[in-house]
């Protein structure tokens, strides 16, 4: 090779001498036999794992869909010696913090009487009488923005030196550290910015992100990053009102290895409870039910204040207020007619049937 040297064939006759360049970046270098321990396991669903240190997570959903239930639960498990707690979603399990290392809650969203009550109810999940002294939730909604991030990182840097290390790292509103998530820049620094906290304090950093309205996709180009740099995206969902936890994106499993879990508020435990794993057919069931709670919604709208309307014209009233085809008009007002929410009079006009009832 004129010119220069022939690295590949020189390196396996004699060993490769290493310049001050390449010898600054060794510590970045991966060989077969670098030695790098594996990952400790945070989050697990069915012994799948879902979250380990050194990785950030994201949980996401629309809002009020119950992400921050779900936050609650696997707080609960992390503040425990054991990880065992009350009335848990079933398969879902964080590891024990038997060495009482730091938990840390950030949350950017809830009002602060709110966050208390959420706070109470970890603790009671968590069959502790009151909160130890390695969980530290903070209300930083009060704060600046560009504050966030300098509050997070000096109680990050207070709490491994106090408890010795951090568990976990969970951030309720991790989009809000940043102005506009359509900001592509400030996005990935964030997001870099999570992902440092996860490697600097061999930690997991969880976060809480909602979607677009009417969309699964994570918001702005913050919940793009998210999906690109995530080590697994969970996403809670509520249909037909089942609330239920699917797996979207997963580097540690498969996303078929993982069930859908169900959880439902229990007015007397003030909290909400796992409800076990839904299954292909109660997919199918919560499918129908929001369709005809949606034609519910809509029949009332056509049809309330005792109008009626012949078949063209409430054709034609649908689309007008749907704005959508005459076929989709067509299935609206068949899914009324079949369920009776709609009733023909004697003059062949159709009216609401005030008898109807629809739990929605």
């Amino acid at each position: 090779m004129k010119g220069g040297t022939n690295l590949i064939e020189d390196n396996v006759t004699e060993p490769f001498s290493f310049g001050p360049t390449l010898i600054k970046y060794e510590y970045l270098r991966i060989t077969d036999t670098t030695e790098i321990p594996i990952p400790t396991e945070v989050l697990t669903i069915k012994s799948e794992i879902i979250a380990a240190n050194g990785d950030i997570f994201t949980l996401s959903g629309a809002s009020k869909s119950g992400k921050s239930a779900v936050i609650g639960m696997a707080i609960s498990g992390a503040i425990t010696e054991n990880g065992i707690i009350n009335d848990g979603i079933d398969g879902m399990e964080v590891s024990p913090n038997q060495s009482r290392k730091a938990v840390l809650h950030f949350d950017t969203e809830q009002a602060r009487h709110k966050h208390q009550y959420n706070v109470r109810s970890i603790i009671k999940r968590a069959d502790l009488d009151s909160c130890p002294a390695h969980y530290l939730s903070y209300n930083i909604r009060q704060l600046d923005i560009k504050e966030y991030a300098v509050v997070t990182n000096e109680i990050c840097e207070v709490a491994v030196d106090a408890f010795g290390g951090i568990h976990s790292i969970w951030i309720d509103g991790g989009a809000d550290y940043v102005a506009d998530t359509n900001d592509q820049e400030r996005s990935n620094e964030v997001v870099k910015y999570f992902e440092t906290l996860a490697i600097k304090y061999d930690t997991a950093v969880f976060l809480v992100v909602h979607t677009n309205p009417g969309s699964d996709k994570e918001r702005g180009h913050f919940g793009s990053q998210c999906q690109r740099k995530s080590g697994g995206i969970l996403q809670v969902k509520n249909e037909g009102g089942l609330s239920y936890i699917e797996a979207k994106f997963l580097r540690y499993a498969g996303t078929n290895d993982i069930p859908q879990l169900i959880f439902n508020y229990d007015k007397d435990k003030g909290y909400h409870v796992g409800a076990g794993i839904r299954s292909k057919s109660d997919d199918e069931e919560a499918k129908i039910q929001a369709k005809i709670n949606k034609a519910f919604i809509l029949c009332n709208k056509i049809f309330g204040g005792q109008k009626s309307y012949k078949y063209a014209e409430a054709i034609s009233a649908i689309m007008k207020a749907r704005v959508c085809s005459e076929r989709t008009a067509k299935n609206d007002f068949k899914t009324m007619k079949s369920q009776e929410m709609i009733l023909k009079g004697t003059v062949d006009n159709w009216r609401l049937n005030y008898d109807y009832t629809n739990e929605i």
